[in-house]
């Protein structure tokens, strides 16, 4: 889940810190799923995921975020 964003819209430090939050992914991989939140998207109605996930849920957030980590390859299916 994108920190920044989710503080924006109330999430606490505690939940985005958490352990199960948080995972170590290289320098290049960050850079290319970053780009994809900032790119319009067929599947969120030709919204950034980030315009998408605005407002939604932790569910919903934590499922794009570990979709990106399989699409980026951190990690696997």
């Amino acid at each position: 889940m994108e920190q920044t964003s989710a503080e924006r819209d109330g999430y606490s430090r505690e939940d985005i810190d958490a352990p199960d939050n948080l995972v170590r992914i290289p320098t290049l991989k960050h850079w290319e799923i970053t780009g994809w939140y900032m790119t319009k998207n067929r599947d969120f109605n030709y919204l950034t995921p980030r315009e998408y996930l605005k407002g939604k849920g932790w569910d919903a957030r934590r499922k794009v975020g570990i979709d990106a980590l399989i699409r980026f390859e951190v990690l696997k299916p």
